[in-house]
């Protein structure tokens, strides 16, 4: 608790007690589960962390600036600026989203072509519930996935899904850049989705970082995302899968001894299998596993 979560008190309460606990830290946020077989309380000092709690089963408390309150399905996010203190109940079992707040205004204001010396900032409201709902279920998802495929994970595939998480969670809660977040984005030069489309295809093998890509165009993230709408073309990420299942069919096309759709799905950012052999049969018009067999037929 003290070395890997940052806590600097813990204390058991009862009798007997034991806990499991797991932590993935990514790039600019973590996913910790804990499970508390017996009650328990901790706290945490004031950090640069911004947390996320999600109940699994049982009843918890937090303390913070104080006020205290249960933990909700649609609790509040909770600033590091302040200490934190956690009541757990026996048997309470939770899911934490951890995000650099760094990060994660950087990211808000690269969506809103922001150079501003202002600070995000969350209320201390309840988020909105079918947002939250959606933030929930893809705080799971990307738990089971990194659950299951551990250190084989994509690091493509880790990098957007972790920075799409964090959109969700700026537009799930209220804070000081809200109106302007919902606001309609601005138009700009169709020339936009050529600048973006070109970068893209050039680096096709890399995270799709949006901050970058806005500078490269000089607008704003959400101006490229209504340009790319406005042309029919999707979205950066959809023309992302588009120009990796590209290549993904031009290594298939062209394998050595070592070439395999698990490998070439991997390479090309594709975590999900499924999804790959279903996305590339749709864009190719047959299953990768059928382009390789040709290839190594004609070979």
């Amino acid at each position: 608790m003290f070395a890997t979560y940052g806590a600097d008190r813990f204390e058991k309460h009862g009798g007997e007690f034991g806990i499991h606990a797991n932590f993935a830290r990514l790039q600019s946020i973590g996913i910790a589960f804990c499970a508390y077989e017996g009650a328990a309380s901790l706290s945490f000092p004031e950090s640069s962390i911004l947390r996320q709690f999600f109940s699994i089963q049982g009843a918890a408390t937090f303390r913070t600036k104080g006020k205290s309150q249960p933990i909700s399905a649609s609790s509040p996010i909770i600033s590091g600026e302040a200490r934190l203190d956690l009541d757990f109940a026996p048997g309470y079992r939770q899911l934490v989203l951890r995000m650099e707040a760094g990060a994660l205004e950087r990211l808000l204001k690269g969506m809103l072509g922001d150079s501003s010396d202002a600070t995000l900032r969350f209320t201390e409201d309840e988020a909105d519930p079918a947002a939250m709902t959606q933030v929930r279920q893809d705080v799971f998802r990307f738990a089971e996935e990194l659950e299951k495929f551990g250190r084989d994970y994509s690091p493509i595939a880790i990098a957007e899904l972790e920075r799409a998480l964090m959109v969700r969670v700026l537009l799930a809660h209220q804070h000081n850049f809200t109106g302007r977040l919902l606001r309609p984005a601005p138009g700009a030069n169709r020339s936009v989705v050529d600048i973006v489309e070109s970068y893209i295809e050039a680096h096709w093998d890399e995270p799709l970082d949006l901050e970058k890509l806005a500078r490269i165009a000089n607008v704003s993230m959400r101006t490229i995302f209504r340009e790319f709408s406005d042309a029919g073309r999707g979205s950066p990420g959809q023309c992302a899968r588009r120009f990796r299942i590209q290549r993904a069919a031009e290594l298939l096309r062209r394998p050595d001894e070592q070439t395999s759709v698990v490998a070439v799905a991997y390479r090309c950012g594709f975590q999900n299998l499924g999804r790959f052999a279903s996305e590339y049969r749709q864009a190719v018009g047959e299953l990768p596993s059928e382009t390789l067999r040709n290839a190594r037929r004609r070979q």
